[in-house]
């Protein structure tokens, strides 16, 4: 099956012979909505609506993404036959390849999702959706490259990424970077020779009915290697459910923001880091006690060398969050 972003390229050979037509060609396991190209060479997406209500829908213009409701087109499909129609338009403005690719995936997913013509109601709920994404991508970082790069290699090396992906964090600053109601679960990156990891006082102490796991890593970046997008397709291949593949965009976005794009040229050595990544049981991990700080106090961050520290090599669970991890790991 082409890729959605290798269809768009060749739609560039095609340029339609009337002023008001698109070009447009046929997705893949789609019916009636249609990726296009517009006048300055840029993505559209078509989808094929109705409005069983005639209420009024309100026009998107974002920095990144336009949605246009109810317009009546002229599509020229690629044997130059002609279609006319109500859709509603989606236009991507970002001339930048990598962004292109990335972001036709996501609304592929997003098409893959509806009826074969879409009722306006249901419509704007995934345009909602999408614009909250795509509004993320607008904000200032929030977290490094390098951090995401490690949690992207913990669920793509995990025996059930799905799980680790539900329990993936909402928010950039949440206390641990999984967690599942129950048990935790944080991953600690390092490019130094020793593991070395910074860690804030309550990510070693969580509540006394919860299990920690820390998941240490060597992400050291190289000229060639893997980047965080090499990471998602890996996870991609081995998931096919639409709702939890648009859960990993989501946290991409939420993580990087304005660091989107500098990801595309981060590249980490995948074989060292396959070979350092190591798990432990916080309960070993040296800690400052929180008895022992007074309450006046607040915002303790410290370092942690766990090169001495035992692995965990073995042990025996019932939690389904950290039998998630590798399995030969955790059983």
């Amino acid at each position: 099956m082409l890729s959605i972003f290798k269809i768009f390229q060749d739609l560039n050979n095609k340029i339609p012979n009337k002023i008001d037509g698109f070009t447009i060609a046929n997705l893949p396991k789609i019916k009636n909505h249609k990726i296009g190209l517009s006048k300055e060479g840029l993505p559209l997406f078509f989808i094929k609506c109705e409005n069983e209500t005639n209420e009024k829908a309100l026009d998107y213009n974002l920095e990144s993404i336009s949605i246009q409701f109810n317009q009546k087109c002229q599509l020229l499909s690629n044997d130059k036959k002609i279609a006319e129609g109500v859709y509603t338009i989606i236009a991507l403005k970002t001339d930048s390849v990598d962004l292109q690719e990335y972001f036709l995936n996501i609304l592929y997913f997003v098409l893959l999702k509806l009826p074969a013509i879409a009722k306006l109601k249901e419509l704007k709920i995934e345009v909602e959706k999408l614009i909250s994404l795509f509004n993320k991508f607008s904000k200032l970082p929030t977290k490094t490259i390098q951090g995401l790069w490690a949690e992207l290699l913990v669920i793509e090396q995990s025996s059930n990424p799905e799980y680790l992906i539900k329990a993936w964090h909402y928010s950039p600053t949440d206390k641990f970077d999984f967690n599942d109601g129950i048990d935790k679960i944080e991953v600690k990156s390092t490019a130094k020779s020793r593991r070395i990891h910074n860690f804030s006082l309550e990510q070693l102490n969580p509540n006394k009915n919860s299990k920690l796991i820390i998941a240490s890593v060597f992400a050291v970046e190289t000229g060639k290697g893997k980047t965080i997008f090499d990471l998602v397709k890996l996870i991609n291949d081995r998931i096919k459910n639409n709702e939890i593949l648009f859960r990993i965009n989501e946290v991409l976005l939420d993580t990087l923001n304005r660091d989107f794009e500098k990801a595309f040229e981060h590249y980490f050595d995948y074989q060292l880091a396959l070979d350092s990544l190591a798990f432990f049981d916080s309960e070993f991990v040296p800690k400052i006690e929180v008895s022992s700080i007074r309450q006046e106090i607040s915002n303790i961050h410290f370092d942690c060398d766990l090169s001495k520290i035992e692995e965990l090599k073995k042990m025996s669970t019932n939690s389904l969050l950290h039998k998630s991890l590798i399995k030969q790991t955790i059983s």
